[in-house]
């Protein structure tokens, strides 16, 4: 089993260090309470769709409403372990790793949301999902607003955060403005490898949790060896950003906008601009979360979700 050995934590924290939000970070995670994620069996299984092996993991009951998770980055569907069973006791539920990301086939060419909303269009044809309630978190959002904005799509509902498309002044973490801004940092990165990576965004990332060993096997297996691929998610990241942004006042559909109060990657300050943006939109902020708010929170999470799903939205 891959573990975070000491070059992974020595760079990572080498990272944090030059990172002003680290103080912030560090106070907060001192005052949380932590927990290790527990260490749930989700049923993962791959697929070929349109040439790529795609991973899934599919539970829940057939005839309840349908939600679907897409996988963050640099983590993977097994990152919302801590919601699985309480989610798939009211829902079926069918988490994806986008491709590129998480234990699915891809490379640098997916790495924009345009092309992840179409990778997302043929999946939902390919596995014939209707009235989808979609989850997009990390570069899950991306990816879910590119969906429904440029293909006739099968969403009923979204559920988006801590990703881009937010209009307004978009508040980014130093660490991640240098990946956008510079090739160099992207290059330096991808030398890196997958374990810095892994321990520095769930050092900043997170407030209360803590991954658990088959989470943190998991990860760096899917990242290992193509870190370099993988960060060019980041290469002309503010005007991918930009061109969400502009068109998510277009989105009529029910939609759920969700940020942890202490997220410092993606500040807070985003999920407003994009609720005051968007038509039919409704704004639901986790305390004692940072940016793997769904992570930190699985309970309020979940809850969120089966709430918005059954109560609102059915």
């Amino acid at each position: 089993m891959k573990k975070l050995n000491f070059y992974d934590r020595l760079n990572a924290a080498t990272l944090l260090l030059v990172s002003p939000e680290w103080r912030s970070v560090k106070a907060a995670r001192k005052a949380a309470v932590s927990f290790e994620t527990p260490d749930v069996t989700m049923p993962t299984e791959t697929r070929t769709i349109a040439g790529r092996q795609i991973r899934l993991a599919e539970a829940g009951p057939a005839d309840a409403p349908l939600v679907v998770l897409l996988s963050p980055f640099p983590e993977s569907i097994l990152s919302f372990a801590g919601s699985w069973q309480a989610l798939t006791e009211k829902c079926r539920v069918i988490a994806i790793d986008l491709p590129g990301f998480g234990a699915s086939e891809g490379d640098r060419k997916d790495m924009s949301p345009t092309a992840q909303g179409a990778h997302l269009a043929t999946i939902f044809d390919e596995l014939d999902l209707h009235d989808i309630h979609l989850v997009g978190p990390d570069v899950g959002m991306g990816a879910a607003l590119a969906y429904v904005l440029n293909h006739t799509h099968r969403v009923k509902s979204l559920v988006i955060g801590h990703g881009v498309g937010a209009p307004g002044p978009f508040k980014l973490a130093f660490m991640i403005n240098m990946l956008a801004k510079f090739g160099v940092m992207r290059f330096t990165t991808g030398l890196l490898g997958a374990g810095p990576l892994i321990a520095f965004s769930s050092t900043l990332g997170a407030i209360r949790h803590r991954a658990n060993p088959r989470q943190i096997d998991d990860y760096k297996r899917a990242y290992s060896g193509r870190t370099a691929e993988v960060v060019y998610w980041f290469q002309d990241f503010r005007s991918k950003a930009s061109a969400l942004a502009a068109r998510v006042k277009e989105i009529e559909l029910p939609t759920l906008i969700f940020w942890g109060e202490q997220d410092v990657l993606f500040d807070p300050s985003n999920a407003a601009h994009l609720d005051a943006a968007m038509p039919r939109s409704t704004l639901h902020m986790l305390p004692e979360a940072g940016h793997l708010a769904w992570a930190d929170q699985p309970e309020l999470f979940a809850n969120m979700i089966i709430d918005w799903v059954e109560t609102a939205h059915q």
